[in-house]
């Protein structure tokens, strides 16, 4: 099991993050995906690969 944190200022520039760590990693097996928003907004991304 592994983890990603992504972060971004902006709601847009954390969805363009996020989707291109799943493109760039389509074999992951997702297990679950936290998000918070402070700031800034954050990703935590529990997978398998």
């Amino acid at each position: 099991m592994k983890v990603k944190t992504i972060s971004a200022l902006t709601e847009k520039g954390i969805d363009k993050k996020v989707n291109e760590f799943l493109e760039e990693n389509r074999y992951i097996e997702v297990i679950d995906m936290k998000f918070t928003s402070f700031s800034g907004y954050a990703v935590f991304i529990i997978y398998n690969e």
